[in-house]
């Protein structure tokens, strides 16, 4: 399933987290302190979604292309 970062962003937070754990590809999970991201790539976006690594509870989802985000996983071969 071709998707547009745009076309995601237009789905429900349901939708979306559906896509990203069953259609998107793991790249990395990384741990601050009691957080913990985790990256995916969906064609050609990634999605990250945040935990409270405590009760294991989601407490966000960010998606995006490139940029600040991204660049907390360099050391990903992407």
């Amino acid at each position: 399933m071709k998707i547009s970062l745009y076309e995601f962003l237009a789905l429900s937070d349901k939708e979306q987290y559906e896509l990203a754990f069953n259609k998107g590809n793991y790249l990395d999970t990384l741990s601050k302190g009691s957080t913990r991201y985790v990256l995916y790539s969906l064609d050609l976006f990634f999605v990250e979604i945040e935990y409270n690594s405590l009760n294991n509870k989601i407490v966000n989802k960010r998606s995006f292309v490139s940029g600040e985000l991204l660049d907390k996983y360099s050391n990903l071969d992407l």
